[in-house]
């Protein structure tokens, strides 16, 4: 990102990252009431975000957890949404 320098970068990073945590852990806490609908927006929401702000894996888990509500396959949503916790965390 040749408009921001290295502290303005990580400082949005780390406002992204705290941002799909808390999405992610409402989601977690709901989960049982969550259309998967809702739950393949967020996918498709952080597919998209995730690569924007330089973070492959949640690029990947936003597509896998997009593809998983499409066939509501809710063992595989939370995978997903294990993993994308468990990489969310150590970003932290």
């Amino acid at each position: 990102m040749d408009d921001f320098d290295d502290d303005e970068w990580a400082e949005m990073q780390e406002m992204y990252i705290n941002h799909t945590s808390k999405e992610l852990r409402n989601i977690k806490e709901n989960l049982d009431s969550v259309a998967f609908d809702s739950l393949r927006t967020f996918g498709h929401n952080i597919k998209g975000s995730g690569g924007m702000y330089g973070f492959n894996e949640i690029t990947s888990r936003g597509a896998a957890i997009e593809s998983a509500a499409m066939n509501e396959n809710l063992e595989d949503i939370k995978s997903h949404l294990d993993a994308l916790e468990v990489f969310l965390r150590s970003k932290l």
